[in-house]
């Protein structure tokens, strides 16, 4: 697995127009791995920590190639792009061990209305956080009780974007704080495969550093 890094230039209509369109901004990713390379599944995440030069991370089965995004929305003359092998972070996870994280993520569940059974996102900061901490047996983790979580929901937001002939209404919920490692396998597998829904769409993305 590869973890890469990229910097976007706010000021170029081609960055404004993928962080506008997560639609966009999966195309664009896609677009970084040749016809006969099968990339799987990346995961992405847009890190907005400085508003006028947000953080793109990619996670993928092989190395993009991003010069495109460079030129239609970073610094062509000065590339920021920046890939690095994930396997020595995978393989410093152990049981008992401590990260630090970030996850931005896509807090659903599903209800019956009329009827059927349908997809119902998490509106309140309570159920988004009640969400995470519902699934931290599953990923492997220990993120404190539901009353006094290790984690903050840090942002939140509501986008609306076309995809072909219709339009996507999507929730994304950023969370921070800290972990530790209850089951190895079962926390590799969601560091790798992702955490939640709408993974194409810039969710389901935890990255870690060490405490």
């Amino acid at each position: 697995m590869i973890l890469t890094r990229t910097y976007l230039n706010v000021r170029r209509d081609g960055a404004r127009k993928l962080l506008g369109s997560p639609q966009a901004m999966h195309a664009a990713i896609m677009s970084g791995f040749p016809p006969d390379v099968e990339p799987g599944r990346p995961l992405w995440r847009i890190d907005p920590d400085d508003p006028l030069r947000p953080a793109l991370y990619v996670l993928s089965e092989k190395t993009p190639d991003f010069v495109h995004v460079e030129e239609q929305a970073g610094w062509p003359s000065q590339p920021t792009t920046q890939s690095m092998s994930y396997v020595p972070l995978l393989d410093a996870v152990s049981e008992g061990s401590a990260w630090a994280f970030r996850l931005t993520a896509n807090p659903v569940h599903r209800a019956t209305i009329n009827g059927r059974q349908q997809i119902v996102a998490h509106v309140t900061v309570a159920q988004q956080v009640g969400w995470l901490s519902s699934r931290q047996e599953a990923i492997g983790v220990d993120l404190g009780s539901a009353e006094e979580p290790t984690f903050t929901l840090t942002s939140r937001e509501v986008r609306k974007f076309r995809r072909a002939e219709g339009t996507v209404t999507l929730g994304r919920a950023t969370f921070d704080g800290a972990l530790r490692v209850t089951d190895p396998e079962a926390f590799r597998r969601a560091l790798t495969s992702g955490i939640g829904r709408a993974k194409a769409y810039g969710c389901g993305l935890m990255t870690l550093a060490p405490l």
